[in-house]
């Protein structure tokens, strides 16, 4: 055998070598993980991307002049990284520049901008201007805000000089070298924020709108979920009503709500019907006459509540779900939920939208009633009976109309009816008339029909002008001499030599105005945007000189302008705000 002790040495001296190179590595590796911030849990990744999305919507606002909704949206984003303990994110920092920038756009508080912008820095020293709020006057008083202007006076003092909340816990910051000198008073810290409370909360002195129901984001599934409202005193509000319904069932459910303790009407959604993983609701408010006078939300954008598990132990006796403290219509979960409800529906639809213009063109004709008359031109011949005749041959329209709402309009329409002479010879002075005009308004009322890109159209019409004519051929078009006539067979004599009857050798008319009114009924199809079809039944009436009017017409209309179909958020376009892992 050979000698293996080389071997056996080299063998353990490569041991001993790599155990102390790992033991090295790994001693490294233990002060690196005890230097760096831990990685964030799914919760905090949660809140995060809620901050994010509170954020977006703030810009929304700021961006609308809606300043109350931003600042509320910014404290709840500042209230959910409290409550997650993001103290020290980047995202609470740039939730302080957006809030600083809300303060001193929307309500000229210079103070309080400063001190949002302290904190932060406070948080993040280096942190820029969010660009799209950069104006030079902003940019000014944040480059010379400073990492202590959040902690310079107390926060008690602030909020009481000043009609809006402020944040209201600054980070920690870091530890303190110890000085030689005595240091200088510490101010007092700020006051945390109070929780949502389960119970009641206290009625709003001033209603943010006329129907004011505080947005209820999410409940425990299984839990009864308390809903509430105040109305201003200006609507005369008799009775509010409450509708839900599970996520996509077919109808609502509804409850009339009571008065509360503290003011405020309210119901309840039934424990039993807070199931599966979301719920929709709305309110109406209805006067003495049942008319509805405000609401919040509504049939096909309603509220959504995300439905949470409920824990093991609990049930549904716990208390009852309260109210946030979100103003009216402004959940940031709905633009999520309206984005599922209506993509798959808008996808399709192509119906021109409020702000659009149309112009049309179309043509039709009409039959009418009219009493007995002289005929317009030939005034010697004998009056006509009253009955039903052709009002005009063919008639044009012509129309420009303008879309106030998604579902109604006003219009301007040009009618031109053409009655064409036949007959020749008639010796009479002038010529009839030949035609009629007349310039109507139009109030326009659109009812859709199911999902698709037809409509129902309802309208009420009054203008005036020359009115209608009803056409009367000639008795005698050939110009014919009759028996007992005159030499040009334009009078029948009786024995005695008088004329007896004109015969009428010209179309002649029956006029029906100068005003007109009536209502009509038509459907619309709407083949894109810009190009639609309609037909219309259209009844009018005239007077002084009373005539009836039942007539049809087609027409093609082009539309320009008009906004887009709902998007998800149903938000402007905005800067993208940093992830996790990008600098703002």
């Amino acid at each position: 055998m050979g000698n293996t002790t080389t071997p056996r040495r080299a063998v353990a001296s490569r041991a001993v070598r790599w155990t102390a190179l790992a033991l090295r590595v790994g001693l490294i590796g233990a002060i690196l993980a005890a230097s760096v911030t831990p990685a964030l849990g799914q919760d905090d990744e949660k809140a995060v991307k809620k901050i994010v999305d509170l954020n977006k919507k703030a810009l929304a606002a700021i961006d609308a002049k809606k300043f109350d909704v931003a600042r509320d949206g910014l404290l709840q984003a500042e209230s959910v990284a409290k409550q997650a303990n993001l103290l020290t994110h980047k995202m609470l920092a740039r939730t302080y520049v957006h809030l600083g920038a809300v303060y001193f756009l929307g309500y000229n508080d210079r103070k309080n901008a400063v001190r949002c912008f302290g904190l932060a820095k406070n948080i993040r020293p280096d942190i820029p201007m969010t660009p799209s709020l950069a104006t030079p006057t902003l940019t000014a008083l944040f480059d010379k805000a400073t990492a202590g202007a959040g902690e310079s006076d107390p926060w008690g003092e602030a909020a009481a000089s000043g009609p809006h909340p402020l944040p209201s816990v600054s980070p920690p910051s870091g530890p303190v070298k110890p000085s030689p000198t005595p240091p200088p008073p510490t101010p007092p810290p700020p006051p945390a924020s109070p929780p949502v409370a389960l119970g009641e909360p206290d009625l709003p002195a001033v209603l943010p709108s006329g129907l004011y129901c505080p947005a209820v984001e999410e409940a425990p599934e299984g839990h009864e979920i308390i809903i509430r409202c105040a109305a201003k005193p200006a609507l005369k509000v008799e009775s509010i009503l409450l509708y839900y319904r599970a996520s996509g069932a077919p109808t609502y459910a509804v409850a009339a709500m009571q008065n509360s303790p503290k003011g405020w009407l309210e119901a309840s959604i039934p424990a039993e019907a807070a199931t599966g993983e979301s719920m929709q609701y709305y309110c109406e408010a209805r006067n003495s006459a049942d008319d509805v006078v405000a609401t919040s939300g509504q049939q096909d954008i309603p509220n959504p509540i995300i439905l949470t598990p409920a824990a093991p132990d609990s049930s549904s006796t716990n208390p009852r779900v309260a109210t946030g403290g979100k103003g009216d219509g402004e959940d940031p979960l709905k633009g999520i939920k309206r984005e599922q409800d209506t993509e798959v529906l808008e996808r399709g639809i192509h119906r021109r939208r409020q702000g659009a213009f149309w112009l049309g063109g179309g043509w039709g004709t009409g039959v009418g009633y009219h009493l007995a008359s002289l005929l317009e031109w030939r005034r010697d011949a004998p009056p006509v009976s009253a009955g039903w005749h052709q009002a005009g041959w063919y008639n044009s329209y012509w129309e420009v109309g303008y879309l106030i709402t998604d579902h109604i309009g006003t219009a301007v329409q040009a009618r031109w009816e053409y009655i064409p002479i036949q007959g020749s010879g008639d010796a009479n002075p002038g010529r009839p008339a030949n035609g009629a005009i007349s310039v109507i308004g139009r109030g326009l009322y659109y009812l859709d029909l199911g999902t698709g890109n037809a409509q129902i159209q309802f309208s009420a019409d009054f203008g005036g002008g020359d009115g209608y004519r009803f056409a009367f051929p000639p008795t005698n078009p050939n110009h014919t001499r009759i028996l007992g006539t005159t030499a040009d067979g334009n009078c029948i004599k009786d024995g005695s030599g008088n004329c007896i009857l004109a015969p009428t050798l010209l179309t002649d008319t029956v006029r029906s105005g100068p005003i007109v009114y009536g209502a009509s009924a038509g459907f619309i199809y709407h083949f894109t945007r810009h190009i639609a079809a309609n037909f219309e039944l259209r009844f009018l009436g005239a007077g002084p000189h009373l005539g009836l009017l039942l007539e049809g017409y087609a027409s093609l209309q082009l539309a320009f302008g008009g906004k887009m179909p709902v998007q998800a958020g149903d938000a402007p376009p905005m800067e993208r705000l940093p992830e996790e892992d990008e600098e703002p």
